[in-house]
């Protein structure tokens, strides 16, 4: 356990009161993976919190919690509580619960119920290994209720799906194809936030296969043929439809890359006029990354001189297979005295193919 993180949770206990670390952050690390995003249950009140941590944190009584930033850790501190009635998909009920396994049943999936204590040690009062060693995603308690009651859980469930590349279990999928359009419900901002996670992982994949066969695109506000691999998230928001909100900066990269593939072809002149997210992405739709991954490579070579060279001309006469030997035929050939260092000596070397003469 991280000092930091093992220095919060102490100063809960030492004040007496219990602290586990739960949720995502034992989750990532029983899987390997790592987070800066701790949550904390504790039969502590957001008064007796307000009290242990002075102004370290921010105290937020109407979720009885308290939340801390400390280095690069974000820390939510929550008392134990049970969440009674929710409302356009946030708890506006909510009451303290009596101990920790009260308040881990009112929690998403299994998954994220794991605890862990001040020595590291897991608690796992659910018997949520099973669905963690079997890769299940598995709500807790009842499927209907817990995601119709706070319907952004639909979309988690999805995006831990395809993120940890997790199977959704038989109850999630027969909500999918009977209750899919509850989508509708959660804000088109929110929507974009967690596609966003899912198309910068590894398994955007299986998210359109998941949205194609459970009919979920409408719901979503996303069209899709066939999605090809991307650089990043904003290569596949490129090769969908969508009425989500994305800003600008977001959609003036997309109009890019789109007109990039469009074209079928990504030549050196546009690796040269466009930012490298566009190139990139442009690259990986096109299958041409292996291009692109040379021409950056190229791109940033040195000399042990200081060559004046203008590199869109070496780049618009030279294949793309013969830059690095032409590249290092001109260093020789200034070194040698047999060409100027300027670049209209340079340019007409490489226009009349001087480099090819022996």
């Amino acid at each position: 356990m991280n000092e930091i993180i093992r220095e919060i949770i102490n100063k809960i206990v030492d004040a007496g009161y219990e602290a586990y670390i739960v949720g995502g952050y034992v989750r990532d690390y029983l899987l390997g993976l790592k987070t800066n995003d701790i949550d904390i249950a504790t039969n502590a009140s957001v008064d007796n919190l307000t009290k242990i941590f002075g102004e370290m944190g921010t105290p937020n009584p109407k979720y009885c919690s308290y939340h801390i930033l400390k280095d690069d850790y974000r820390f939510d501190i929550t008392s134990y509580r049970k969440e009674l009635e929710y409302e356009k998909n946030k708890p506006i009920k909510i009451v303290p619960a009596k101990d920790l396994k009260t308040d881990l049943l009112r929690r998403d999936f299994t998954i994220n119920t794991f605890a862990m204590d001040k020595n590291g040690k897991f608690v796992d009062l659910l018997d949520s290994k099973v669905d963690l060693q079997n890769n299940i995603i598995r709500v807790v308690g009842d499927t209907y209720e817990k995601l119709s009651e706070d319907k952004t859980r639909i979309i988690r469930a999805i995006r831990f799906s395809c993120t940890l590349n997790f199977e959704l279990d038989d109850n999630i999928k027969e909500f999918l194809k009977e209750h899919g359009s509850m989508l509708n419900e959660i804000p088109r901002e929110y929507i974009k936030k967690e596609l966003d996670k899912i198309f910068d992982s590894d398994g955007y994949s299986k998210f359109f296969y998941l949205a194609k066969v459970y009919k979920l695109e409408k719901y979503l506000s996303i069209k899709f043929d066939n999605v090809k691999a991307a650089y990043n998230r904003i290569g596949v928001w490129a090769q969908i439809e969508t009425l989500l909100p994305l800003s600008n900066a977001e959609k003036k990269d997309i109009d890019c890359i789109k007109y990039l593939v469009g074209s079928h072809a990504l030549t050196l002149s546009n690796m040269f006029l466009y930012n490298d997210n566009i190139v990139k992405n442009a690259g990986c739709i096109l299958n041409m990354d292996r291009d692109v991954k040379e021409f950056y490579e190229i791109k940033n070579m040195h000399s042990i001189i200081d060559i004046d060279m203008d590199y869109e001309a070496l780049f618009r006469y030279v294949p793309i297979v013969d830059i690095r030997r032409v590249y290092k035929k001109i260093e020789r050939e200034i070194l040698e005295g047999n060409l100027s260092n300027n670049k209209f000596a340079i340019e007409r070397y490489i226009r009349n193919r001087e480099y090819d003469r022996f």
